[in-house]
């Protein structure tokens, strides 16, 4: 393999296709929006590529039409949308407005769309259409006879002027001085496919090649042109000035891709680029982010990113091994040889792998004794002299004064800056380089380490594995002012100074056992990366000191590549990329900056870029672009939100965007997905988010995805924040988006507290105010009651009674009737006692008031001479000893019976006293005589006893709830009876 003075260099680049959520893989149209958002046409309808998703919006939504060949914004921020076949449709950031041939236009079959002022210039295959935008009135001007279809195939404006391009009639002006639109021919000509006017040139694409002519002179029908290049170019993109990429296809030939405009050359830079589609059919550049994307009609969309901070130099797809730069040359080292490169980074030399095995053939033939003494007297292992060239492996490279040294599985090799073989050392040693005073070191894998004072000579001194300061499987030599650093991936950190070996981990400086890379940075401190992926920052330059450890929870990837020290920034190369440390904040870059293989095998920074090797050449970071500050998140706007799984869809959102700082849901719909975008930064997939609902709560753990869900919020005002860290800027941004307040269930409202606190005060007023009134009703019921009972009392102790009883007892006296008299004292003795005893009493035993009654009815039949027969029965299912009823109640019915209901001729006078139990808890009480009934009423009823009224009235007190407490019946003839009711 011959290397060429020239390699390819390439730009990195990102394919979208149908894996990433296109739907079709040709790309009709692309556009970027005011707001930087690019437009995606295709037969499958309108995509969004927004925070590296696409969002699709199609018939279903209420686009015209699916076939969308074109896509633009007139100055109201409104977007259209040509399709082939659907005529055209206007979006207003809530809904579609179509237009097509019914409406006015030309033609349903679109092609271009162009904005000025306040019109939207329309192009189809049958003409142009103008719609004003505040009004959507259609103005289709006539346009001149043709052979065949009139295609509109762009615009363009000169001197606040319209013009369009027919692809078979030609070039035309539209002269709207007039209030109906003409058009004017300018230019004749057939077979056109695009233009651009760039200043004073008019790039016209024709059949094969690009005619580039004055504007001035055209209009002055000074038709000389200039013709350069090739294919067919349909869509051209100005980036910044003066650049000028051109979208081509090449129809008939296969010589379609990207071309970029230069002198008036077609330079094809679609190699360059990584774009592998012949079939290009649209550019557009987007300027915040300094981003070409490029349209293909079979393999998506290409993202170009012009910005250069990363380069890939394919280098044939060598495997790289080293990089190393002496004076003003790179050195190159890669599995088929070592390239030098000069300052422009083209290669100069190469020294090829039979070249190196030439070289230690004739080493071999001249020095076989010499070959035979060393090996005697040497502690390591015979090389194979007898590897062929296509079985080299190289090591590395390391630079010591004017020479540049390799080592390998044949040997180590010198190498002079001019690129030539000076020397050979027959030594094969994983790992080799040179002390602080230029001596030679040779490290042996498990027999410990040569230094030579004369390597050319291998004269030196030899380090037994035996001894603990001796290095042993050594990864990195590096010399930082007089000492001399190895480390070791089984032993630590040692140094070599005036002569000596040390090692950090026997002589308890320093435990860490496992290294892997080692550098220095600009203060001269050590920065070491351990093999499980800690890095160390120490100062060795006085007393040893561990100045800041990177733990590896900081380091974004598992295992360290490389490590590299530019300024005051730490380099750290993982399987997830390079991770830049400054300051204590790391960035991360990887494929989506364009690094996309990270498998790193050697890194090296020459002057402000940052080489590194893979296993198909190498990269080149510009750091003074890298490290400069980066684009992030300006602001957050939240797209979509979901209540309880069902879209939310309120009267702020717009353009796909929720326009309102506030949102007011009630306590039933408290869970919410809401979805929002990051806005300004170019790498998406450098996000990472995390949220929370108030500044006094923690934060929520860090997410890739932009989403928050939230889960059965209670009822409350919350505050959504937002952190967004970006990997690639290193930055961490708050935002607050959105306010949520959750109303309360109406009975936790204020509103309904102050009415409930209104009622219940109401209730509470109302309820001691009736208690208070039932306290008093109730205190002069109970004084009725007393007075009642005392009423009752005297009414039972009244004297006409006594008096009577009094009589009684004299004529049993005069009668001399001794003992009567004595049997009817000791009755009324009772009797008054009873009365005086039961009327401290609310109530008595039914069996009492039994006892009490037949004491009364013994005096009262005893003044009567015992004629009265009283029957007094309990029914069996009444238990007279523990109902209680009130006390002198029923006396008064019987003493009216011995006082009205008979007289003295009266036969055979009976009164009969029941007690029965009506219904529950009711005791009837039924007092019957046989005595003079109606005609006794009628004679007493003027003078009814005082006592029946009282009882009556204490009955209804006592026992509000039974309305008729005594019902008193009169026959003609045949006596009374009173039914008494009692509460039991």
């Amino acid at each position: 393999m011959v290397l060429t003075t020239a390699f390819a260099q390439k730009l990195t680049s990102f394919n979208y296709t149908t894996s990433d959520g296109l739907p079709n893989n040709a790309v009709r149209s692309l556009f970027i929006a005011k707001d930087n958002v690019l437009w995606v046409g295709t037969e499958n309808g309108v995509f969004r590529f927004v925070n590296g998703q696409f969002y699709n919006l199609s018939e279903a939504d209420g686009l015209g039409h699916n076939s969308c060949w074109d896509i633009s914004q007139d100055t109201d921020g409104n977007m259209w949308f040509a399709s082939y076949g659907g005529g055209i449709s206007k979006y207003d950031g809530k809904k579609f407005t179509p237009f097509i041939s019914k409406d006015g236009l030309a033609a349903d079959k679109t092609r271009k769309l162009f904005p000025f002022k306040n019109n939207i210039y329309v192009g189809t295959e049958q003409g142009i259409s103008i719609i004003d935008v505040k009004t959507n009135k259609i103005v289709t001007p006539k346009v001149p006879k043709a052979k065949e279809d009139f295609i509109c195939i762009n615009f363009f404006v000169y001197k606040n002027e319209v013009y369009f391009v027919s692809v078979f009639d030609g070039i035309f002006k539209i002269d709207e001085s007039s209030t109906i639109p003409k058009v004017v021919p300018v230019y004749s000509g057939k077979n056109f496919y695009g233009a651009l006017l760039d200043k004073n040139d008019l790039l016209l694409s024709r059949e094969g090649f690009i005619e580039k002519i004055n504007i001035k002179n055209l209009l002055n029908a000074n038709y000389k042109a200039n013709r350069f290049g090739t294919s067919f170019v349909f869509q051209y993109a100005k980036v910044q000035d003066s650049l000028i990429f051109a979208a081509a296809d090449g129809v008939y030939n296969p010589d379609g891709g990207l071309y970029k405009i230069e002198n008036d050359k077609m330079i094809n830079v679609s190699n360059q680029f990584e774009i592998d589609s012949k079939i290009i059919l649209n550019v557009v550049y987007d300027t915040l982010r300094n981003v070409l994307y490029v349209g293909s009609n079979d393999k998506g969309i290409y993202e170009i990113r012009l910005d250069a901070i990363i380069k890939y130099e394919d280098f044939k797809n060598l495997s790289i091994v080293d990089f190393e730069f002496l004076d003003q040359s790179k050195f190159v080292l890669h599995n088929k040889g070592l390239s030098i490169l000069n300052s422009s980074d083209k290669i100069t030399n190469t020294i090829l792998l039979n070249e190196f095995k030439n070289f230690q053939t004739n080493y071999f033939q001249n020095n076989r004794k010499k070959l035979n003494t060393i090996y005697r007297e040497s502690h390591d292992f015979e090389l194979n002299f007898n590897i062929k060239a296509n079985e080299i492996v190289f090591y590395e490279l390391v630079k010591n004064k004017k020479s540049i040294w390799i080592g390998s599985n044949l040997g180590v090799f010198e190498i002079n800056s001019k690129g030539k073989i000076i020397n050979y050392i027959p030594k094969h040693s994983l790992k080799i380089g040179f002390t602080s005073d230029n001596k030679f070191i040779e490290t042996i894998t498990y027999a410990g380490v040569h230094v030579y004072d004369n390597v050319y000579q291998l004269q030196g001194k030899h380090y037994s594995k035996f001894d603990n300061k001796t290095p042993q499987f050594i990864v990195k030599i590096l010399n930082n002012k007089d000492k001399t650093y190895l480390i070791s991936v089984f032993n630590g950190l040692f140094v070599h100074q005036n002569g000596k070996f040390k090692s950090y981990l026997f002589e308890n400086i320093w435990k860490e056992k496992k290294f892997k890379h080692i550098a220095i940075n600009n203060k001269g401190q050590l920065v070491l990366a351990a093999e499980f992926g800690t890095v160390f920052i120490v100062d060795d330059s006085n007393k040893f000191k561990i100045l800041k450890t990177i733990s590896k929870k900081e380091i974004i990837g598992n295992s360290i590549n490389f490590l590299e020290c530019y300024k005051d920034y730490i380099f750290i190369g993982t399987e997830k990329g390079v991770n830049i440390y400054h300051n204590g904040k790391i960035r991360l870059i990887d494929k989506e900056q364009g690094l996309k293989d990270c498998i790193f095998k050697t890194s090296q920074i020459f002057e402000n870029e940052l080489w590194l090797g893979t296993q198909n050449g190498f990269y080149k970071l510009n750091l003074d672009k890298l490290l400069s500050k980066q684009k992030t998140v300006e602001k957050v706007v939240i797209q979509s939100i979901l209540i309880n799984n069902q879209s939310f869809v309120g009267t702020n959102s717009r353009w796909f965007t929720f326009n309102s700082n506030e949102l007011t849901t009630d306590y039933k719909n408290n869970s919410f997905s809401i979805d929002f975008i990051p806005v300004g930064h170019p790498f998406p997939n450098k996000l990472k988010f995390r949220y929370r609902l108030n500044s006094k709560n923690n934060w929520s753990p860090y997410t890739d995805k932009p989403t928050v869900f939230l889960s059965y919020l209670p009822y409350g005002k919350y505050h959504l924040e937002i952190e967004i860290l970006d990997l690639n800027s290193g930055e961490t941004k708050q935002f607050k988006v959105l306010k949520l307040v959750i109303t309360p269930p109406f009975w936790l409202t204020w509103w309904f507290a102050i009415i409930v606190f209104s009622v219940l005060s109401a209730l509470v007023f109302v309820v001691v105010k009736r208690k208070k009134k039932t306290a008093e009703e109730k205190a002069l019921i109970n004084q009725r009651i007393a007075e009642t009972k005392l009423e009752a009392l005297k009414s039972q102790m009244n004297p006409h009674f006594t008096f009577n009883a009094m009589n009684t007892i004299q004529d049993f006296i005069i009668s001399n009737d001794i003992d009567n008299s004595l049997n009817f004292v000791s009755e009324l003795a009772k009797l008054m006692r009873l009365t005086l005893d039961n009327s401290t009493k609310k109530t008595i035993t039914l069996q009492e008031e039994i006892s009490f009654l037949k004491n009364y009815i013994f005096i009262e039949n005893t003044r009567f001479g015992n004629k009265i027969k009283v029957n007094l029965k309990v029914e069996s299912n009444i238990n007279a000893q523990e109902i209680e009823v009130p006390t002198m109640l029923l006396q008064p019915f019987i003493e009216n019976v011995f006082v009205h209901a008979f007289n003295a001729e009266h036969l055979n006078p009976t009164i009969d006293i029941l007690f029965q139990l009506k219904e529950t808890n009711i005791l009837e009480c039924y007092i019957k005589d046989n005595g003079k009934g109606k005609a006794s009423f009628n004679k007493v009823k003027l003078h009814q006893s005082k006592a029946l009224l009282l009882a009556e009235e204490r009955l209804r007190l006592i026992q509000p709830q039974i309305l008729n407490p005594i019902t008193t019946n009169f026959t003609e003839s045949n006596g009374t009876f009173v039914v008494i009711l009692l509460q039991v």
